[in-house]
Parts: structure tokens; sequence; C-alpha cells
């Protein structure tokens, strides 16, 4: 049998073939206070359908001063629960453990999609490209980002989720305190840039079951391979259960990364080369868009999972398509990505069915 149709176990949890389908947000789906949707549901009733063995839900919103976008699904109350209890049930429907990804979007939200602009920080000021100057995080910020973590994930518990993902990547805030670049803090929390994240994971370790699945979306560019190892390494002392590796607040490949050869992306490679040095499981993302790259990666040990996003997004059965040898829908490369624009109108998701 193929490797990435062999089954995984994470606390208790059975995970039936090794492709994820990652955390995407659904622009458009949502609305201004966090709730869940019709279409919400729609979404994640046909991605379960699909066959992935590990679905992690879009990057929710822990504060409503920290958003993504105006209309990013929230878990910063409990009027949210009810909603995110729909979207467990139809994964759940198809036997599919899921995770929540919880998010704060520190400096990159804008004033406009706040409750109180006043309350947007980074890690500490830091200069835009049109010269403006971010707030860095008084020690209240900071206590109140931990506590907000904690109680998002007791939430994630109430509606049901086998666990949730911390959003540690992309540079958002817990990737702003990784990075050297952007915290420049000469407290406790700039001598160890890893200490915010720490923290949160004691926090939410502290507020939920001991099965209750702890990963984190890891961005392992900041600011060398060398930084990244040592972060990955002291999240799996701190009770971390996977990683899901992608890029932070650099968005390039660092310069002391290994080579595992052109045909993986080097955001892929991250993960690879993570890989090498935790015992706790690793998914790999980016460039992941046919079964048979997946295959590779986990066939040859280069990664425990392959995510797929956008190939996972065109056609959500492609897993079940590769166990019948049948093609697939590929990815066509819209530029822009029109799912990521509104996902309504992604050619291939207009005309998509599992065939019988």
């Amino acid at each position: 049998m193929a490797k990435l149709l062999s089954t995984f176990e994470i606390k208790g949890k059975t995970i039936k073939n090794r492709l994820v389908f990652p955390p995407c947000v659904c622009f458009s789906y949502s609305n201004t206070a966090g709730m869940v949707t019709d279409e919400n549901i729609e979404h994640y009733k046909i991605m379960a359908e699909g066959g992935s063995g590990l679905i992690v839900v879009e990057a929710t919103c822990i504060s409503p001063d920290g958003k993504l976008s105006a209309d990013q699904l929230g878990i910063w109350d409990d009027k949210h629960i009810d909603g995110l209890k729909k979207i467990t049930e139809v994964i759940h429907g198809e036997n599919i453990p899921c995770l929540i990804q919880i998010h704060h979007g520190g400096y990159k939200t804008k004033p406009e999609w706040a409750e109180n602009p006043d309350n947007i920080f980074t890690s500490s000021p830091y200069e835009m490209p049109d010269g403006t100057i971010t707030r860095g995080a008084e020690i209240s910020d900071i206590e109140k980002a931990i506590s907000d973590f904690a109680k998002a994930a007791q939430r994630a518990v109430k509606a049901g989720f086998d666990g949730i993902e911390i959003h540690g990547a992309h540079d958002y805030l817990i990737s702003q305190f990784f990075s050297a670049d952007m915290n420049k803090r000469d407290d406790e929390y700039g001598k160890n840039r890893a200490l915010f994240a720490l923290n949160v994971v004691e926090a939410i370790k502290a507020a939920v079951p001991a099965d209750f699945i702890i990963g984190m979306r890891f961005g392992a560019s900041d600011d060398s391979m060398a930084d990244g190892i040592h972060f990955a390494k002291l999240m799996e002392e701190a009770g971390v259960d996977i990683l899901n590796v992608s890029s932070g607040h650099i968005r390039k490949q660092p310069e002391d990364m290994e080579d595992f050869g052109e045909e993986y992306h080097w955001v892929t490679q991250l993960g690879m080369n993570i890989k090498k040095h935790v015992n706790i499981p690793v998914i790999c993302v980016f460039g992941v868009k046919s079964p048979e790259i997946a295959e590779k990666i986990v066939n040859t040990e280069l990664c425990d999972f392959a995510a797929s996003a956008k190939g996972l997004l065109a056609d959500p059965y492609w897993i079940k398509r590769y166990e019948k040898n049948e093609a697939i829908y590929p990815c066509l490369e819209c530029k822009p990505c029109q799912f990521y624009t509104n996902g309504r109108v992604c050619p291939n998701r207009k005309r998509i069915t599992i065939a019988e």
C-alpha cells in the first residue's frame, strides 16, 4: 500500500492517511462579527468528503483587535462556539479528526478591521514601509494575548475540535516575537524570542484536556535555519504535538538551509529541515499539488505528512482519485488565485464531483 494512504496516530486520534488539508482562509464566507455561515459549513463538508486524513480549519481570530481581514472567523467569544460546532460535526461525520488554527495578527491587523485600533500591537516598535511606527507590546498586552489564546483553546474544546493549531508563522503576532528583525525588546521577551510562544503553549496545556492535540503552524525562516531548528526543538520540549512548518516574518530561503532538491519549493524544504531535528510529527506544505509529490515526501520520510492547499481547493477529492488510480483536476495556477480571491469562482471547484 502507498505510504500516503497509511494511518498515523496522535494522542489517540487515528489519522487515516498522510494528506492534510491545511488552514486556508475563506475570504467573503464569514462576516465582520466572525460568525460561521452556511458557506463555511458547506466548504468544510466538501473538504471532509474529499477524504484527507486531517483537516485544519482556517485561521480563527482570538481577539477582535487581531484580525487578518474584516471578515475573519472568530473564536474570541462564546457566541462563536455553536457555529464552529457545526463545522466539527460535518468533518467528524466523515470520520476525520480536525484542528482549528487560532490566530492573532499583531501589527498586520489594519485599524479599520479592529474593534479598538488602539489595541493593535506587535513585539516592539517597527517601521513600516510607509514610515508608520507600530506600537510595541506592553507586558499587559502580552499577558492578555496569552490568556486569549488559552480561552480560544477552551472554546475549541467546547466546539468539538480534536485540537488546535497555534499560528506561529507568516509574520503574524507569534512570528513577530520569534523574529530578530522585529523583536528588539530588552526584557525577557526579547532576550528569549521564543518565550511568548512558550508561554502560549504552557497556558493552553493548562486549559485543555490531556488528550487534546496542540499543534503549531511554525515559521522556520526567522532568521536562519539554525534559529528555526532551535525554536522547533523548544516547542517540542514545551509539549507541542505536531509542527506544520512554513515561513515566518522573513519570506526568503535561509542561506544555511539544507537543500533537498529543486523539485521541492524552499518552503516545503523548511519542513524537511525541521523533520531531521525533532521527534514529533512534521507537516510540510507548499507546492504539493499532486498525489505523486505527496507520496514521495512521506514515502522517503522527508516529512510525516504532506499538506496541499491549492491542490485540494481545486480538487478536494484527489486522495480518493489516487486510491482509484484516476486523474485529478489540477490547480490551474490562476493569477491571482481565484479561490483566494473568492472561493465561489475557482474554475475547478465549480465543476468538481467525486467519481462513483
